[in-house]
């Protein structure tokens, strides 16, 4: 570790170390590392406790005290090896866990490698350590603006240039455009990320009011608040709804739809709609306390169609390898391959058609109610239908080895 550092630190200058006492300790580089100050001086490495250091002036006229490998890091990243600025960001994180510069490195460098996921949960960390930071904001809008969240990536450029005004961070939010007009009604804030479509807006609407009426009459209770949805016009048009590793970002308590290319709503965008609608309403009733195949189930069955739809294919792959148990469905399904995930999104559409078909739409309503209360889904499943976890999991099992006699 000390020769990768020394290979990492010899600038051309020196940084000043002034001590408290007065005195002035010239070295080829300094850094912060927990409670103490580091520094090179002639290939070996000292250190001085913390306390003991009134200040650190860069040699380089820059920010002080950073990490050899951040350093690294950045000069990698600006000559466009960006697998070299990861590999010296996680070196300054192995010393430093908690060292929002190095997070800051790191999620640089996984947003230069297309890692947008990573670099999301990177720098929600750094913020989280160092709230308004504005190189962190930047960061995060950077993220955003890459996964075309664009009016979200917009809000975190705006609050990085108020915290330290940079032309860089001005020339990416001109970059964005301006923003556009909403449409809305008493249940959805409609907003537009990219070009506005006002006559799209306005059918979508009347798509999500739709929606609205008729997810209120099955589940029985609405939000208490509206509903934001963001209709991504510089975006392509996809189906969204069976895309773990995304989930998050197309609903996070506000809806986002690509529709670049929609000049109406078609059939697969009003199924997205509806199901994403789904999500909304139940968050509203049980916050994240309802297992992700219950979420999902009740969304894909609210998106519209036969509930049993899934049936078929899964009792055909039961007949070769056992289902994934419902109890180990509770978790996003953002890490499990796509095979896999496929299998675990039609899994929780049939264990809802299982629940509709023999305790109704009461049922269903009496489980989100007892999630609602806070209890475990192994506690609101026998208080909502009288059955346990092992018991559902038996009886919607033998209901499709049934269904494929």
């Amino acid at each position: 570790m000390a020769a990768a550092i020394l290979a990492a630190v010899r600038p051309a200058g020196a940084d000043s170390i002034v001590l408290t006492s007065g005195r002035v300790i010239e070295a080829d580089h300094a850094w912060l590392e927990g409670l103490e100050v580091r520094y090179v001086r002639n290939d070996t490495i000292y250190s001085v406790p913390r306390e003991l250091v009134a200040r650190v002036e860069a040699s380089d006229g820059g920010p002080a005290l950073v990490d050899p490998d951040v350093r690294k890091s950045r000069e990698q990243l600006a000559s466009g090896q960006a697998q070299e600025a990861l590999r010296h960001a996680r070196l300054a994180l192995f010393r430093q866990p908690q060292s929002v510069t190095a997070l800051q490195a790191l999620a640089a460098a996984q947003i230069a490698l297309g890692d947008m996921i990573r670099a999301r949960a990177t720098i929600t960390e750094a913020l989280s350590l160092e709230p308004g930071s504005p190189l962190s904001l930047e960061l995060l809008g950077d993220v955003l603006a890459e996964t075309g969240d664009f009016a979200s990536a917009r809000e975190q450029y705006r609050l990085a240039s108020e915290a330290a005004p940079q032309p860089r961070v001005h020339k990416k939010l001109e970059a964005l455009g301006p923003v556009a007009g909403p449409v809305s009604s008493a249940r959805f804030r409609i907003r537009f990320d990219g070009a506005s479509d006002e006559p799209l807006g306005l059918a979508v609407l009347n798509v999500l009011d739709q929606a609205w009426e008729d997810h209120e009459r099955r589940l029985g209770f609405a939000p208490s608040l509206p509903v934001t949805v963001v209709l991504q016009t510089a975006r392509a048009f996809q189906d969204t709804t069976r895309a773990p590793g995304w989930a998050a970002a197309w609903n996070d308590g506000t809806i986002r739809v690509p529709v670049m290319g929609l000049d109406r709503p078609t059939a697969t965008l009003v199924r997205v709609l509806r199901h994403e609608v789904g999500h909304s309403f139940v968050a509203a009733r049980t916050g994240p306390n309802c297992p992700t195949w219950l979420q999902e189930g009740l969304a894909q069955w609210l998106e519209g169609g036969d509930p049993g739809r899934e049936d078929a294919s899964l009792a055909s792959l039961s007949r070769k390898a056992a289902l994934p148990r419902l109890d180990s469905l509770e978790q996003p399904f953002v890490d499990l391959p796509e095979a896999r995930a496929q299998v675990a999104y039609a899994e929780s559409l049939s264990a809802v058609a299982y629940i509709l078909k023999h305790h109704g739409e009461d049922g269903l309503r009496r489980l989100i109610a007892a999630l609602a209360t806070g209890l475990k889904t192994a506690e609101a499943l026998p208080a909502a239908i009288g059955l346990s976890y092992a018991d559902l999991q038996r009886a919607w099992e033998k209901r499709l080895v049934a269904s494929k006699q």
